[in-house]
């Protein structure tokens, strides 16, 4: 126990070294090629510490190799280039307003993810942004609209996303599928070419159709 207990102090001990040398970045502001380090470092420091088996400078040695192949990645990323095909790029999934279904669909993204950065990064509604970019760390940096600033009071509820009936969403907040449906055939939309159909409490409806600008209007809906 004792031994272990000295390997564990040991490892701890390069570990805090390494990841200080590496930089201060939370897990959710660090590039792919980071977490990727931190995960392979974090599994060599818990074998060799369980094990008395393993020599510990086996988990030092490999542990300080992946600080090196760190170090070494981010010089290739001082290459624009190099750093696009190590780290990615920026993807703008917000447009002038409009959501890039392509975009997101190249990040491997939905309807439903956006909507959930949006909601992280305090935008509620599209309404509120204007240009909406998704950082290689996961991040969604946003443009936001300044004329709807303090505009924007209740949460818009998606009812349909990528051309389905989010049934949850219809059901726990009262709506009518029927009623919904007269709506989108007021609109001339069919199901399948809906992006993004949300409803607030005011009853504003917001709708984007696959290759058309998204659109904003007050609309009349029933609610159990």
């Amino acid at each position: 126990m004792i031994i272990i207990f000295i390997r564990a102090i040991i490892l701890f001990t390069v570990l805090l070294f390494v990841f200080r040398m590496m930089g201060k970045r939370q897990i959710g502001e660090m590039e792919p090629f980071e977490l990727v380090i931190t995960l392979v470092i974090s599994e060599l420091a818990c074998i060799p510490m369980a094990d008395k088996a393993i020599p510990i400078t086996f988990g030092i040695v490999a542990i300080l190799t992946m600080f090196v192949i760190h170090q070494f990645i981010l010089v290739l990323s001082h290459s624009d280039k190099l750093q696009g095909i190590i780290n990615g790029k920026p993807v703008m999934v917000i447009n002038g307003g409009n959501i890039d279904v392509q975009a997101l669909r190249s990040l491997n993204m939905h309807v439903n993810d956006l909507l959930q950065a949006m909601r992280a990064a305090e935008f509620f509604s599209l309404e509120e942004i204007i240009y909406g970019i998704m950082e290689t760390n996961g991040q969604l940096t946003v443009v936001p609209n300044k004329q709807m600033e303090d505009k924007q009071q209740t949460l818009p509820v998606p009812v349909i996303t990528e051309g389905k009936w989010n049934e949850e969403n219809i059901k726990g907040n009262g709506f009518d599928k029927a009623d919904l449906q007269r709506l989108l055939d007021s609109e001339h939309v069919k199901l399948k070419n809906v992006v993004l159909l949300a409803i607030d409490e005011n009853n504003r409806m917001t709708l984007q159709r696959r290759k058309t600008a998204i659109q904003y209007k007050n609309v009349e809906v029933v609610r159990k």
